[in-house]
């Protein structure tokens, strides 16, 4: 005699064999110790399945993996299918090979987070070199902006290596490609380009040096001279008669050392001098 694991009317339990069974979810399953019913695989499956529905849906988020949710949910599919088959074959036994229902399963399951975990670290790998990519091209991006703009504006050769230098953490390339100053630059004013912000630096005084003395002196008026032939001992260097200054020489000394190291020579002082000979 056959008896059925699970019978859902109590009218049909073989007669004689009432008290072996139990109610469970309004069916009535066969009580044997240690046996899995038809109903803990299936609860098993679903508990499974919204398991892998949850990791699929975090794994969307990721957004970038190589997995989809949809993909996650087909192997999620399979598996469960050959887990049904398996615990219906056999009557809630092994597989046929010496397993459970539940380990083909659950290798599948560690199968998937191990491929999500290799995904995700994948994709912070491939995030990590793109934002460095990204920003070694801005950087050059806004350096040849810079060079193009200054020596437009007629600064020297060595003016332009220097302001660039000095200027290029005021600037930042928006959405258009465009290069222009932040909105918290410490010099110029928010959203200058670079073409106006050196020709507005080459009228004023503490960016003299950079440009041949005859423009800058005629830029401003002041007599002052620049960085060219005559006019390293004007007020625009700080240490000359006209220009000593100790506080632009330790400015100027930490900004640009090859500077001030040239007018220092021009002066014909050394760092350190307590006052100044030409």
């Amino acid at each position: 005699m056959t008896l059925e694991a699970v019978i859902a009317d109590q009218a049909k339990i073989p007669q004689g064999l009432e008290s072996y069974y139990v109610e469970k979810d309004g069916k009535f399953v066969l009580d044997v110790t240690g046996m899995k019913t038809q109903v803990d695989f299936d609860n098993y499956a679903e508990a499974l399945k919204k398991r892998f529905t949850d990791a699929g849906a975090d794994f969307a988020k990721a957004n970038g993996g190589t997995l989809s949710r949809d993909d996650i949910l087909a192997h999620v599919d399979t598996a469960l299918e050959k887990f049904q088959k398996a615990s219906a074959g056999n009557g809630g036994g092994d597989d046929g090979k010496g397993g459970k229902p539940g380990d083909d399963v659950a290798a599948r399951l560690h199968d998937l987070e191990r491929n999500v975990a290799s995904q995700t670290d994948t994709i912070a790998k491939l995030t990590e070199e793109r934002d460095a990519a990204i920003g070694i091209s801005k950087t050059t991006t806004i350096r040849n902006s810079l060079t193009e703009a200054a020596t437009k504006q007629g600064a020297t050769p060595d003016g332009v290596r220097n302001l660039v230098t000095l200027t290029e953490s005021n600037f930042e390339v928006t959405q258009d490609g465009t290069v222009v100053t932040k909105l918290d630059a410490k010099s110029g004013t928010p959203n200058q380009s670079a073409d106006d912000f050196f020709a507005n630096a080459a009228r004023q005084k503490e960016f003299r040096m950079f440009w041949p003395a005859s423009q800058s002196a005629g830029a401003d008026n002041d007599g002052g001279g620049g960085p060219g032939p005559g006019g390293d001992l004007g007020d625009g260097n700080p240490w000359s008669k006209a220009g000593w200054n100790v506080t632009k020489q330790g400015q100027l000394f930490k900004s640009n050392p090859v500077e001030a190291d040239r007018l220092m020579k021009a002066a014909c002082v050394k760092l350190g001098a307590t006052a100044a000979i030409r």
